[in-house]
């Protein structure tokens, strides 16, 4: 059975919050270290520094993120999953 809270520390936290950002002209903040706190499917709480979470009813999954980059919320639908199909077909192919 899965923990109730997933606790992600330790990491750089990146978010696109609409706060003003760390670079000028952006949007968004970074925490070093940061973390991330989810509840089931869905994100409770983001911040700078340690959790303030010591103890769930239903437990606490905690992840070490440190020399991680950690970006809440983001979905990456870039992938190469097709290219099972022609991976054998270049393999003795020179690249130019």
């Amino acid at each position: 059975m899965a923990a109730e809270l997933l606790v992600i520390e330790g990491g750089t936290v990146a978010t696109m919050d609409g706060a003003r950002g760390p670079i000028p002209g952006t949007h968004g903040a970074e925490y070093a270290p940061g973390h991330v706190v989810v509840r089931g499917s869905r994100i409770e709480a983001v911040g700078a520094g340690p959790a303030p979470v010591r103890a769930a009813r239903g437990g606490v999954e905690r992840v070490d993120a440190s020399g991680c980059l950690v970006t809440p919320g983001l979905v990456n639908t870039h992938h190469h999953l097709y290219q099972w199909v022609t991976r054998g077909l270049a393999v003795d192919e020179g690249l130019f």
